[in-house]
């Protein structure tokens, strides 16, 4: 009776190996799909569409975002840029002044730039962005950012827009930091700030 319960016992704990090696080989086969699928999964379709005014959302790194509108701009998309961005990138300057800057050297009118600086993050992009073109009667927008912050800013842009009337489009700028999406956890960069953008992504699909 012993032999056989230390038997049986042995038996369980080949089986209680043979199982946990088999989790991590599965583990390890699907590891590296799963996270590519988490960066790729940030980033929307976007197809813009004909419009009164192009949203830039701020926070880009070397003026992107801006350039990208502006292209947009240049090839007809829309005629107005709205500037949304109330940070302050030192005692000197915000967030907003830079962009409205680079958008006058690319060759932008002042006449066709307005300025939203009270916004200190993507829900407030939208939230004071719907305000301004209520008071300006604008009906049709695209939204301009980079791809990974896309998937978060369709979200709450839609969310804060619903029942305005408002139709919404989108463009991606191209962040010269993730051109290059293959193994991003391996790079410090690209780790954090998709990361992060996920850890955003979820809180914003949990409060709002």
């Amino acid at each position: 009776m012993n032999i056989l319960l230390r038997q049986g016992k042995r038996w369980r704990l080949i089986y209680l190996i043979l199982g946990i090696l088999l989790l991590v080989l599965i583990i390890l086969m699907i590891k590296n799909p799963f996270l590519q699928w988490m960066a790729n999964h940030l980033y929307i379709e976007a197809r813009p569409e004909s419009a009164d005014v192009l949203i830039v959302l701020g926070g880009e790194h070397q003026g992107e975002r801006t350039a990208r509108a502006v292209q947009l701009y240049e090839e007809g998309y829309a005629d107005q840029l709205l500037l949304s961005d109330g940070t302050s990138l030192s005692w000197r300057t915000t967030g907003v002044e830079e962009m409205e800057a680079y958008a006058l050297k690319l060759g932008v009118p002042a006449s066709s730039i307005h300025i939203e600086d009270q916004a200190r993050s993507t829900y407030e992009n939208a939230f004071y962005s719907k305000r301004y073109m209520e008071e300006q009667g604008w009906d049709r927008a695209i939204v301009v950012t980079v791809g990974w912050h896309s998937k978060r800013s369709q979200y709450i842009f839609e969310k804060v827009f619903k029942g305005s009337g408002i139709q919404l489009s989108y463009a991606m700028a191209e962040d010269p930091r993730f051109s290059n999406l293959d193994k991003w956890w391996q790079d410090e960069e690209k780790e954090q700030t998709f990361l992060m953008e996920w850890a955003k992504y979820v809180v914003y699909r949990l409060k709002y």
